[in-house]
């Protein structure tokens, strides 16, 4: 029979030493039947849920499908941050104000019998997402706005052991009027921002450390938790005689030197492409498109329609290509056109010119800021000018809810 040891073998000083590291002994019989108790008690409890919000209470017959269309893009009504604060992969750092501790989760072995627990560091942080002051339903205030993340490490010696493994403790959230006792305190958790049903479910193998966004199950108002307020998070492993874990977690009020990307523009991306304008001046306004390059860069489109000297609509290009997390775009180049006609009546005399440059940014998802500097040709009785201005989304695209 082989050795349950694992040797890792270090070059230290130039001299090669062996350490062993054993996988964890057998857990107690009664451990694991109260643990897989509770996991069945949380799972019946999310499933009567579920069935609430879908059907109501009572047993209904089984009726046959009559939709053959998949959903249509949405954003989330049950979501808790703004849909284009992140996308995957979350980040594996935490940053700001972070809450640690170091808890034994439930373990078991690849055979599926219960281990001694493994200890593991759990961390929990908030992102900065952008924040205009709209009411929203994850923020009845209008304040600032972020997401919060659930990072659980395994230790160096156990990173990617898949021969045994801890398990994705049950979270639980108290806020207001809801506790620990109530069925409304369960958090979704889930490895994909901007998911709807994705769940990291109690007793889930955690192979690699991961991190975890902390969402709402679509159950209902009840369900509904804000984690921009205060709030406790009970990490429970439910191990033997092992303590739970609780985060107290203050409001979310960010400074400059805890969240710094709180008070800058946003990273210039699909949730960018919008149309602006200012609403003292309606009849004016910019659409922007941002078209991806691959996973490289980016290309900054926009048309500016606008009026020449004598009133009449005129269109100025802008186009430019930057990095992705670029928060912001300087001199881009913009261009004119002549010599066309309308609906394709008219041939090969349409001519590109240079107007001048526009920098942009884009402080909060509702506004555009933006500088410009240019002029049309002499004789063309086009627009020109340079001056700055701050413009006001008209609408969130389809599926691209920008908050």
């Amino acid at each position: 029979m082989k050795s349950p040891l694992r040797l890792m073998l270090t070059l230290t000083a130039g001299i090669v030493t062996a350490h062993a590291f054993a996988a964890p002994a057998a857990a107690p019989a009664d451990a694991q039947a109260a643990h897989e108790a509770a996991v069945e008690n949380v799972r019946a409890t999310l499933a009567q849920g579920a069935r609430a919000a879908g059907t109501g209470s009572a047993k209904r017959s089984k009726a046959m499908g009559n939709n053959v269309f998949p959903g249509t893009p949405l954003a989330n009504e049950y979501r808790a941050y703004p849909p284009s604060c992140a996308a995957w992969p979350l980040p594996d750092k935490a940053s700001g104000v972070v809450s640690t501790a170091r808890l034994p989760l439930y373990t078991r072995s690849s055979a599926g019998n219960a281990l001694n627990p493994e200890t593991v560091t759990i961390s929990v942080w908030r992102v900065p997402c952008s924040s205009s002051g709209n009411e929203t339903p994850y923020n009845s205030d209008g304040g600032y706005n972020a997401i919060t993340l659930m990072r659980i490490d395994r230790d160096t010696a156990n990173e990617g052991h898949t021969d045994y493994f801890p398990t994705f403790p049950a979270l639980q959230v108290t806020q207001g009027s809801i506790d620990y006792n109530d069925a409304a305190s369960f958090v979704r958790a889930s490895t994909e921002p901007n998911t709807f049903v994705a769940d990291y479910m109690f007793d889930t193998p955690v192979f690699s450390s991961t991190t975890f966004v902390l969402e709402n199950y679509n159950f209902g108002a009840d369900y509904l938790h804000m984690y921009n307020y205060a709030f406790k998070l009970r990490v429970h492993p439910y191990a033997g005689n092992v303590s739970p874990a609780e985060f107290t977690i203050a409001d979310y009020v960010p400074t400059q030197s805890a969240y710094p990307a709180a008070f800058e523009p946003l990273p210039i991306d699909g949730y960018s492409s919008a149309s602006w304008y200012d609403p003292a001046h309606n009849g004016e306004g910019m659409l922007t498109q941002i078209i991806d390059n691959g996973t490289a860069s980016r290309t900054f489109f926009a048309a500016w329609y606008t009026y020449d000297q004598l009133g009449l609509p005129y269109w100025l290009i802008i186009q430019g290509t930057m990095p992705h997390f670029q928060t912001d775009l300087t001199n881009v180049p913009v261009y004119y056109t002549s010599g066309g006609g309308f609906a394709g009546d008219f041939g090969s005399t349409v001519t590109l010119a240079n107007w001048g440059t526009l920098s942009v940014s884009f402080p909060d998802c509702m506004h555009m800021s933006f500088s410009f500097n240019g002029h049309t040709g002499t004789g063309d009785n086009g627009p020109g000018g340079s001056g700055s201005r701050i413009w006001t989304r008209v609408a969130d695209i389809n599926a691209l809810a920008c908050e």
